[in-house]
């Protein structure tokens, strides 16, 4: 079936009435998993490599190498589990049963690398374990996002659950962040206990969430016709589909912008602002911003569309962005603290409403195919995601040792500090005003989404 034709039904021609808007327990417990699983992105790129590369012996080149690797593999891997996801559903539903199977792996997997014992510190130790982690936290988190778009159908009620699911999970990273802060300040715990607390944090708390949303949480999605285990569906749906592409060059996009300002933050505060003290907390207080303002979005887009909240978010997160420029100074850590405070409130807008738009796009391709693939498009949201950030390191290190800095240096030239802060600021800018682009005039509003409901309700 083609656009045209759905948007010459006489089915498409009635707009789909408001879902109710689901019970705020359903929609807690849907979102309590994301209090684990959003946590463990953070320790994984912040705290683990320098602690295997230090505390366990192994070397920046290596542990850059494993990672590397085990990051390659994973991307690799997403579009495959998205299928699997899918394809197989039981009794218990389509997407529980995925998340009770990965959630002990996941455990296993933190376990070894969370709390190593004595002599766990090789390569091959670091490289096994992580890939275990990786494919176990991807099987979660595609359900657990594809099992959302099944929760909630109507356009505004998307924007709420994954609202939700996008507060709790930068609580979540907050929580993780603050753990080894509070450590530091009381003079408790070395490298290890920072890392296990870390990983405690994950162990408790990931077998009561998965029990919430496994109880209190409906799966009764009824099974359709069968997806296809075929990789060429993939590029297929990629280049079919306008909305989706457009969806995952946005994500990319954001996902490059945040790479770049979070990989070089340590540096502006060091050697900009000077304030080298203060930059774990700051970047706390990065995290809460984002964690108050998600509401904020969430009311902004029921009343002007996703996309164009999305695009309100993007352009405001630039112009902060050169706020940093305005108020750069050596010891200037109020103004370091304000602007980043503003660029903070920014920060949960893109998950949340690129995730509500990948929903509604699973609709449009169901309507068109028949299939269910929301586990599909939202693992290609996830690779987008990690092939934008990791990129993101290289590009902005490239463009830091073409202007001349070196971090690791006694002293830089005030030419190579003047471009580390213009590298932070216009970088980033140029990212989201791709993701910007992407979504101009995006062609799936509330009321082609409505259309698309009323025939998909109807058979």
């Amino acid at each position: 079936m083609t656009s045209q034709q759905n948007e010459e039904s006489p089915a498409a021609r009635t707009p789909a009435p408001e879902d109710r808007r689901l019970p705020l327990g359903t929609v807690v417990s849907y979102s309590s998993l994301n209090l684990p699983a959003a946590a463990l992105g953070l320790p994984i790129t912040v705290y683990l490599p320098p602690f295997y590369a230090q505390e366990a012996g192994l070397g920046l080149a290596t542990v850059g190498l494993v990672f590397t690797l085990a990051r390659l593999w994973d991307v690799v891997t997403d579009p495959v589990m998205g299928m699997v996801v899918d394809r197989f559903s039981t009794r218990w539903g389509r997407y529980r049963h995925w998340i009770v199977g990965a959630a002990p792996v996941l455990m296993l997997a933190t376990w070894f690398l969370y709390l190593p014992g004595p002599g766990q510190h090789s390569a091959a130790y670091l490289l096994g374990w992580l890939i275990v982690l990786y494919a176990a936290y991807t099987v979660i988190a595609i359900a657990h996002q594809s099992w959302g778009a099944e929760l909630a159908h109507s356009y505004h009620e998307r924007s709420r659950l994954y609202g939700w699911r996008e507060l709790v999970g930068i609580a979540g990273m907050t929580i993780v962040l603050a753990l080894p802060a509070l450590m530091e300040s009381t003079g408790s715990g070395d490298a290890y206990g920072k890392i296990g607390s870390m990983g405690w944090y994950l162990l408790i708390l990931l077998p009561v969430t998965t029990w919430l949303i496994v109880t209190r949480v409906p799966d009764n999605v009824p099974t359709t016709r069968g997806t296809t285990m075929d990789m060429r569906a993939v590029f297929r749906a990629i280049s079919t589909n306008p909305a989706l592409r457009r969806c995952l060059v946005a994500d990319f996009s954001c996902a490059l912008a945040t790479g770049v300002t979070g990989s070089t933050y340590i540096f502006l505060a060091v050697w900009v602002f000077e304030v080298p003290n203060h930059a774990s907390l700051i970047l706390l207080v990065y995290f809460m911003a984002g964690l108050a303002i998600v509401p904020l979005w969430m009311r902004l887009s029921y009343r002007y569309g996703k996309h164009n909240t999305l695009a309100m978010a993007l352009l405001y997160a630039s112009v902060m962005l050169l706020g940093f420029i305005l108020v750069a100074g050596p010891g200037n850590l109020t103004g370091l603290f304000v602007v980043t405070l503003a660029y903070g409130c920014a920060f949960g807008a893109a998950p949340m409403i690129l995730r509500a738009l990948i929903a509604d796009v699973a609709d449009m391709d169901e309507l068109i195919t028949g299939q269910k693939r929301a586990g599909l498009f939202f693992a290609l949201l996830t690779s987008t995601n990690k092939v934008g950030g990791a990129l993101s390191v290289s590009v902005s290190y490239l463009v830091l040792g073409w202007i001349g800095f070196d971090p690791s240096a006694e002293t830089n030239s005030p030419g190579a500090i003047s471009g580390l802060l213009y590298t932070f600021a216009f970088l980033p800018s140029a990212f989201f005003a791709l993701a910007m682009f992407a979504l101009w005039r995006y062609p799936l509003d509330k009321t082609r989404h409505d259309r698309i409901r009323a025939e998909l309700d109807a058979r």
